[in-house]
C-alpha cells in the first residue's frame, strides 16, 4: 500500500472547518464559502467514515504508516479497508461492488474523512443549490 496527496484544481485550506451532506449516493465535503458560492468535493460513494482521528492522533490511523499526511486529500493505492470490503461481500453477489472504486483520505484538525469511492469531482454551488439539494432529501422522508 501507498498512501499519495491528490493534486486538485484549487488549493483547500484542509485544517479547519469543512461540512459533510451525504445522500444515498453522493457525498459532498464542504471545503471553502466565498461570495455566495460553496467550493466541495462531491463523491459518488459507496462508504464512508467520518470522525476520528484529529491531527494529534493521525499517527494511529492504520495509513499513517504509508504516508498519510496532514491537512489534504489523499489517495491510498492498493486499499486493505476496499480489500477487506470485497471479501465481506464475498458469496453474497456474482459481481464485486468494489471493483474500480478508489480509498480517498482527507484529514483535518479536529476529523477525518475516509471515503471508498468510484471517484470525485470539484464543484462549486450556490448556497441556494445546496439548500435545494437538503430541502429535496429531506422531503424524501416524508411518510405520505
Amino acid at each position: 500500500m501507498q498512501v499519495v496527496k491528490v493534486t486538485l484544481e484549487k488549493e483547500y485550506k484542509f485544517m479547519y472547518e469543512n461540512f459533510v451532506v451525504s445522500t444515498q449516493h453522493a457525498l459532498y465535503l464542504l471545503l471553502e464559502k466565498k461570495g455566495g458560492r460553496v467550493s466541495a468535493l462531491k463523491f459518488d460513494f459507496l462508504y464512508f467514515k467520518y470522525g476520528t482521528p484529529n491531527d494529534e492522533g493521525i499517527g494511529s490511523h492504520p495509513m499513517a504508516k504509508f504516508g498519510l499526511g496532514f491537512y489534504d486529500l489523499f489517495l491510498v493505492k492498493e486499499s486493505s479497508w476496499i480489500a477487506e470490503l470485497s471479501q465481506q461481500r464475498k458469496g453474497n453477489t456474482a459481481w464485486d461492488l468494489y471493483r474500480g472504486c478508489d480509498h480517498y483520505i482527507a484529514t483535518f484538525k479536529d476529523v477525518t474523512l475516509d471515503v471508498v469511492s468510484r471517484g470525485f469531482e470539484e464543484i462549486t454551488m450556490s448556497m441556494e443549490e445546496l439548500l435545494d439539494l437538503i430541502t429535496k432529501e429531506a422531503e424524501s422522508l416524508s411518510a405520505d
